[in-house]
């Protein structure tokens, strides 16, 4: 039954019951009226006819008792015709009477009232006419009393028809009262029955539909939304409107299952699509800067054989020769490698580059092949070969192996990147071929030039005889002469113009030039006072008194003091000029205080005055920055703050910055206070400027160069910081350095740079740190001696110096003062063991030696160890891509150089 029909049938039934009961209490209340009606109307028109006729009868009978004692005749002829109209109105009342509708009873009464009545109006008729007449009393009184009895007779009828009357209405009111009394029972019962009744129906068509809409919210709230794909279905059991909204459900969830479906393999096709698309432009970005076929295919497989899902890959190339051979592989180890080489149509290999197709297989043996972990081996589930074509021929074969089976996904992209691997196959072999056809060419050029330089000698001897023939035009040669010489001081003008606009746009470069050879003509010197001092006082053999190891101590001491007066000097140029190169590296700041005490703590004591370092708790532990740098900031800070305060203490505190750095991150606070003359507000300005001190009068009191805080201000800046001051002149002064605690995204290390730009090699052969190092007399002079050793240099002071501290190890010198004396010596004798170079030489410098050293294949292998007092910029990368196997600086630290020729030789 539909929800319609069950509402109808409900709400209908309910209606219908209703309108019964309204209907059979309207028709009995109509009845019941009706019966009253009824009632009321005959019981009463009897009642009143009963009551008019018994008023006319007494009436009648008043009259006629007047009547008879009345002795007037005008009154009695008057009374007689009031009793003719009274017996008139008798008659017809009783008339009336006998119309209405009476029982059978009442009838017979009336009929009985008739007679009596008829018996009386006789009487009294004979009595008015006995009176009228004149009768005697006597007969008067006779006559009277006949009408007496019979008026008598007559009201005791009429009493007894109007008590009938009385009591048929007493009867109709009880039965009326009764009706009523039973209507009402049967309403207070129809009420009850019929409320519980409309509840019953209600409760059937209520239940029967929320029971059904019930089913359809629970099916609904059910629905999970994330398994859009499987949505629960309702019962279609019932055939009403639930069951068409049940149906409609399940139709629309049948479609939105079908739409899901749809649209979840349209979005895994567009995401395979989008994968495919992105590994296809991201591997077109592997082909770039690359130079040989091996290097293409490491590259392809790093990149394609993780994309793919692949564990293990190897790559080969179609030679001329036809035979297909391995030019990398990926996951491979010495026990598991595949085969070096196959021919065409040779195993799966040979038949994928013949066939030009993909092979694809699944269910490998465990035998197979064995892919290798850390803790274990294992088979991979299938093998995956493609052929590479470019332009229809098959160039090369990938073949990779996965631990699962390939998804087409996966195959699909594979079979894409085999089009752009042709293209980048056939490029990079085109490219090859350039570049042998382009060192070809340069060999050719280079023979062609030597043949021009032949042809120019030539040329050079036809012109000096031309030469001799022009010199017999000395009138023309004198006019075209004074032309070419106007032409040429015109031409010269304007190179010196351009000259002096290279000039002043170089002025720095040349101030740093300057810098740098001053450096060098200072350090040249420096490096022998260093090394013969450092000798002198560690002589064993004739060893010095006392005070000569003091003079010698003193010389040593007052030349580090002028290297890092040099070395200040030159820093400050370097940072000025932008040349300062830093080396990002982890850095133990709780290191720090140690290191200062160390330095700083005897000559504090020694002057009075207290060293307090302070570690704050929320100081970082380590940093990444250049701690070479850091260390010369606080060094000199501490040096300024001991050398001027003459009383009172020094600190040293190391925490966190309250405020952070523009971009955000927390940075480091180095705070260095003292109790000193402190800082005039107005001289602040200049304590920063080089060569400056605060006034005259400070310098000539404290001396100094004025050179440490300018460095302070310039290292800060290169660290990414910056540093502050606070001073109260009297009072003492704070110096603070802000410095970010990482400066790893913004700078790179120097030998980052140096082997990222494919120039350099390493300065010490792979291998080498593991090899034992003699630091003991005994060791040094067993690997020195008879070691033949090549000082090139131009410093008479440095080779007397290097030569002594060499020899005392053993070692065989041989001297060049220039490079080409030392390409000459090496050609002469070719067993050297290792060069010793200086580069700023005459006739040859250091790295146009280096480079020809290294162009002669017997000297490949020659270890070359650059001595320099060049403080440039680049300068050791410059020597390293020139040839160096090492580099050290100028003044040495002999035992450095010790230490770096061990590593060497015992190479």
């Amino acid at each position: 039954m539909n929800y319609k029909k069950r509402q109808v049938l409900g709400f209908g039934g309910l209606l219908v019951i209703l309108l019964s009961v309204l209907a059979a209490a309207a028709g009995f209340l109509y009845f019941n009226n009706e019966s009253v009606n009824v009632d009321m109307e005959s019981r009463y028109g009897k009642m009143k006819a009963a009551s008019d006729l018994r008023s006319a009868f007494y009436a009648l009978d008043s009259e006629l008792g007047r009547l008879v004692n009345e002795d007037d005749d005008a009154r009695i002829a008057a009374r007689l015709e009031r009793i003719e109209e009274y017996r008139r109105q008798s008659l017809e009342r009783l008339m009336f009477a006998e119309s209405l509708n009476v029982s059978a009873q009442g009838k017979a009464r009336l009929a009985a009232i008739r007679l009596d009545y008829e018996d009386y109006l006789n009487a009294a008729r004979s009595l008015t006419k006995e009176i009228a007449g004149g009768a005697a009393p006597a007969a008067t009184e006779a006559l009277a009393q006949t009408t007496e009895e019979g008026r008598a007779q007559l009201i005791e009828n009429l009493d007894a028809f109007q008590a009938a009357q009385e009591k048929a209405l007493e009867q109709s009111r009880n039965r009326t009262s009764e009706m009523t009394q039973f209507m009402l029972w049967a309403i207070a019962i129809a009420v009850p029955l019929l409320i519980l009744l409309s509840a019953l129906l209600m409760l059937w068509t209520i239940r029967g539909t929320t029971r059904s809409l019930r089913d359809v919210t629970d099916v609904m709230r059910g629905v999970d939304f994330n398994r859009s794909e499987s949505l629960p279905r309702l019962r279609t059991d019932t055939n009403d409107e639930i069951g068409n909204i049940a149906l409609s459900f399940n139709e629309m969830a049948e479609s939105l299952e079908t739409h899901n479906r749809n649209t979840r393999e349209l979005n895994e096709e567009l995401e395979e699509h989008n994968w495919i698309q992105t590994a296809l432009a991201e591997s077109s970005a592997l082909y770039q800067n690359i130079n040989s076929l091996e290097q293409l295919a490491s590259t392809f497989l790093r990149k394609i054989v993780p994309l793919t899902g692949s564990a293990y890959g190897v790559f080969y190339i179609r030679r001329e020769d036809e035979e297909l051979k391995r030019i990398a592989s990926y996951a491979g180890y010495p026990a598991g490698e595949p085969a070096e080489t196959f021919r065409m149509g040779e195993g799966l290999v040979g038949r994928a580059a013949e066939s030009g197709e993909t092979l694809s297989v699944d269910d490998l043996p465990n035998h197979y092949l064995r892919i290798a972990s850390g803790i274990g081996e294992m088979p991979p589930a299938s093998l995956l070969l493609v052929p590479v074509r470019f332009e229809q021929r098959v160039e090369a074969v990938v073949e990779f192996a996965s631990l699962a089976a390939f998804t087409p996904a996966q195959k699909r992209l594979v079979e894409q990147l085999m089009n752009t691997l042709g293209i980048a196959l056939n490029s990079v072999s085109g490219r090859m071929e350039v570049d042998r056809l382009l060192r070809e060419s340069q060999m050719l050029s280079e023979e062609l030039q030597t043949q021009t330089e032949e042809l120019q000698a030539q040329s050079e001897e036809l012109q000096a005889q031309s030469e001799e023939l022009r010199s017999q035009q000395d009138t023309l040669r004198g006019a075209n002469s004074l032309l070419e010489r106007t032409n040429i001081q015109v031409e010269e003008k304007n190179r010196l113009l351009e000259v002096v606009q290279r000039e002043l746009v170089r002025n720095s470069e040349f101030q740093s030039e300057f810098l740098a050879n001053m450096s060098h003509e200072l350090r040249t010197p420096l490096n022998s006072i260093l090394i013969l001092s450092q000798i002198l006082s560690e002589k064993d053999e004739k060893p010095l008194t006392g005070q000569e190891k003091d003079y010698a101590s003193t010389i040593y001491r007052s030349g580090k003091d002028l290297l890092a007066l040099i070395d200040d000097i030159l820093d400050l140029a370097k940072a000025e000029a932008g040349q300062m190169e830093v080396t990002i590296e982890p850095y133990n700041v709780t290191e720090l205080p140690h290191s200062m005490e160390g330095l700083f703590g005897e000559v504090a004591k020694r002057k009075g005055v207290g060293l307090d370092m302070i570690v704050e708790p929320d100081a970082p532990e380590l940093i990444w920055t250049d701690g070479r740098r850091l260390e010369q900031i606080v060094k000199n800070l501490l040096s300024n703050a001991i050398k001027f305060t003459p009383q009172g203490s020094v600190s040293l505190r190391i925490g966190t910055a309250d405020s952070e750095s523009e971009t955000g991150e927390p940075t480091l606070r180095l705070q260095v206070s003292d109790t000193g003359i402190g800082i005039a507000e107005d001289k602040r300005s200049l304590i920063f400027e080089a060569f400056r001190q605060a006034d005259s009068a400070t310098e000539r009191v404290y001396g100094g160069t004025g050179l440490g805080l300018s460095i302070c201000r310039e290292f800060s800046r290169l660290l990414n910081g910056r540093i502050e001051v606070d001073s109260v002149a009297g009072e003492g002064s704070t110096f603070t350095v802000i410095l970010p605690l990482d400066l790893r995204d913004e700078q790179q290390t120097e030998t980052e740079d140096l082997f990222k730009s494919g120039y350099a090699r390493p300065a010490i052969a792979p291998g080498i740190s593991k090899l034992p190092m003699p630091s003991d007399q005994e060791g040094d002079l067993e690997l020195f001696r008879d070691r033949k050793l090549l000082l090139v240099d131009d410093d008479a002071r440095n080779i007397y110096a290097i030569s002594v501290a060499l020899e005392n190890k053993g070692a065989d010198i041989g001297i060049a003062e220039n490079g080409r004396e030392a390409l000459d010596i090496l050609e002469s004798d070719p067993t050297y063991d290792m060069v010793l170079m200086d580069i700023m030489m005459p006739v040859m410098d250091g790295y146009e030696t280096m480079k020809a050293i290294r162009s002669k294949p017997q000297f490949g292998d020659l270890p070359i160890i650059v001595l320099s007092a060049k403080a440039m910029k680049d300068e050791r990368e410059m020597c390293l891509a020139a040839g160096a196997s090492d580099y050290i600086s100028k003044p040495l630290d002999i035992e450095k150089l010790f230490s770096m020729m061990r590593v060497w030789l015992s190479n």
